[in-house]
């Protein structure tokens, strides 16, 4: 029974990590005072306020599937960006079209290495929200067959605390709420990974070896296609129009303009969009408004290029770009004129599952 509910609580944790990155964890103290809290109102209201969240939380972490892709509504007419961020993504898009990758052959593997750095918060001494930040790296392999059906690869490495803020390393490595991804390696068909598995409590980010995963015998409900989980037939079925892929991309998480940045950021670094999604990307991208180009020499993870930007109240994201290729380099967003996380993509081809492009 235990076993299940770990099994359960980890996969939450998984797809919240992916769908909303933004949001630091939730510590078990939090938790705890917050349901104490609900259970002590009126039952009516509880029950009223519980089946809202509920209906706005599946909303949030469905996204878009297959189905309601051409049931969007595709009124608008906003302002596109400004020209000069126009011209970069349509050079990238112009790059991309014209340079097409050759896609990998029978018995050939297309790699993806994603290097995340990211601040997280967790509570000490029976605070009610995180008072202790520490940034962490995550470095995720994949290797994708030709035949996206056959036989994957992923290898997941965690950092220790890298860096902190408002406390030491050893109180961020002990907070006793924390929780952090256990490095991890499996191999799937189709991609269909078991769950990672996290540590809870003391001992953060400790220094262990990669654990094999292996499927479960209770095969878990998977969520189901989208911009942040694709399939090749997802991917196929999104429109190359720039204008509809806009309202896609704005869609996904919410109705603000903004929200296309962020669903954009995430499906490229993904590493499997194809060349001309890719290319239809940049442009649905150049319709946000507000968007504006930020460093023309923006170095991450030792690639240069052109950071895209959207710049809010309290947060700026940035997508960074080689136009003169087209390819896609990563991300950065600082809240609050600090930097919270940053992420980089490398992809290749590559003959050996298990191995990194020469």
């Amino acid at each position: 029974m235990h076993d299940n509910a770990d099994r359960t609580d980890d996969r939450v944790d998984s797809a919240v990590r992916e769908l909303a990155p933004d949001v630091p964890p939730m510590s078990q103290h939090a938790f705890e005072a917050g349901r104490a809290r609900v259970l002590a109102g009126p039952a009516a209201q509880q029950q009223q306020r519980t089946s809202r969240r509920w209906l706005a939380a599946a909303a949030g972490v469905t996204a878009l599937t297959l189905g309601t892709v051409g049931a969007l509504n595709l009124g608008g007419g906003a302002p596109p960006a400004n020209a000069e961020a126009v011209a970069v993504l349509t050079s990238a898009a112009d790059a991309t079209t014209s340079t097409k990758a050759a896609p990998g052959e029978p018995g050939q593997f297309r790699y993806i290495k994603k290097v995340e750095s990211k601040w997280f918060g967790v509570v000490l001494n029976g605070a009610m929200s995180a008072n202790c930040w520490y940034r962490q790296e995550r470095t995720e392999e994949t290797w994708i067959p030709a035949d996206w059906k056959q036989e994957w690869q992923r290898r997941v490495a965690v950092t220790e605390p890298l860096e902190t803020r408002s406390c030491t390393a050893e109180q961020a490595k002990n907070a006793p709420y924390g929780s952090t991804e256990i490095p991890w390696e499996a191999r799937a068909k189709n991609g269909d990974f078991p769950p990672p598995k996290f540590r809870r409590g003391p001992g953060l980010g400790a220094k262990v070896g990669p654990e094999t995963l292996t499927p479960s015998s209770e095969p878990a409900k998977e969520l189901p296609p989208s911009l942040y989980r694709p399939t090749p037939e997802y991917l196929a079925k999104l429109p190359r129009d720039p204008q509809r892929l806009f309202v896609v991309l704005r869609d996904s998480t919410c109705l603000a303009d903004a929200c296309a940045m962020h669903a954009a950021r995430s499906a490229l670094s993904t590493g499997q969009i194809p060349d001309d999604l890719r290319a239809a990307m940049y442009r649905a991208v150049a319709k946000i408004p507000g968007a504006t180009v930020g460093n023309r020499q923006d170095n991450l993870g030792g690639r240069v290029g052109t950071a895209i930007r959207i710049t809010e109240p309290s947060r700026t994201l940035d997508l960074i770009i080689d136009p003169k290729t087209g390819d896609y380099i990563g991300d950065r967003t600082v809240l609050d004129g600090e930097l919270h996380e940053f992420s980089s993509v490398v992809t290749g081809v590559t003959d050996a599952i298990g191995t990194a492009p020469r």
